[in-house]
C-alpha cells in the first residue's frame, strides 16, 4: 500500500503543477489558439487532481491516506511551477514550453500505468488505464501545436 499512496502522491502532484504550468502559459503565448489550448488543459488537471482524490476516497479507506488533505495542502502552499519551469514559460519560447509540456503528459501517463499495475480494485485501475489515456491525448494535442507552431495563423490547423 505505502507504493501506491507514493504514487498517489505523485499523481496529485503533478496535476496540480500541470495545471499551474499551463495557466502561466496560457498568459505568455501570443498565439490565441495555443491560449485556448493551455486553458483547456489547466482546467482538465485540476479536474483530475479532485477526481483522483474523490476515486481514491472511494478505493480505499481514509485511514490509509487523506488524499483530500494531500490536495488542500498542495493548493494551499500554491505547489505551483517551480522557479526553472517559470522562467522556461516566461522566456517566451513557445517550443520549449511545449516540448516540457509533452513530457509533462508523458511522464504523468507513465505514473497512471504505474498506478494501475499497483492496484487491485478492477475500478480504480480502470480509472487510471483511462487518465493514462488521457495524458496521451493530451500530449498528442501539444504534438499538433508544437507542429503548428510556426506556421502562419490561416495556416494552422484548428487545435
Amino acid at each position: 500500500m505505502e507504493a501506491t499512496i507514493k504514487l498517489i502522491k505523485k499523481a496529485i502532484s503533478a496535476e496540480v503543477t500541470a495545471s499551474a504550468f499551463y495557466s502561466l502559459a496560457s498568459e505568455v503565448t501570443k498565439h490565441d489558439d495555443t491560449r485556448m489550448v493551455f486553458i483547456e488543459l489547466s482546467s482538465m488537471e485540476d479536474d483530475h487532481a479532485q477526481d483522483l482524490v474523490n476515486k481514491f476516497k472511494n478505493a480505499f479507506s481514509a485511514d490509509t491516506f487523506d488524499s483530500q488533505a494531500y490536495l488542500d495542502e498542495l493548493i494551499k502552499k500554491d505547489e505551483g511551477v517551480d522557479v526553472e519551469k517559470t522562467n522556461l514559460v516566461k522566456n517566451g519560447n513557445m517550443k520549449e514550453v511545449l516540448e516540457f509540456a509533452i513530457t509533462m503528459e508523458e511522464s504523468a501517463r507513465d505514473t497512471y500505468l504505474k498506478l494501475a499495475d499497483e492496484v487491485v480494485d478492477p475500478t480504480f485501475k480502470k480509472y487510471c488505464m483511462d487518465l493514462a489515456q488521457e495524458e496521451v491525448e493530451h500530449a498528442k494535442t501539444l504534438s499538433n501545436t508544437l507542429d503548428s507552431i510556426d506556421m502562419d495563423m490561416d495556416d494552422r490547423p484548428g487545435l
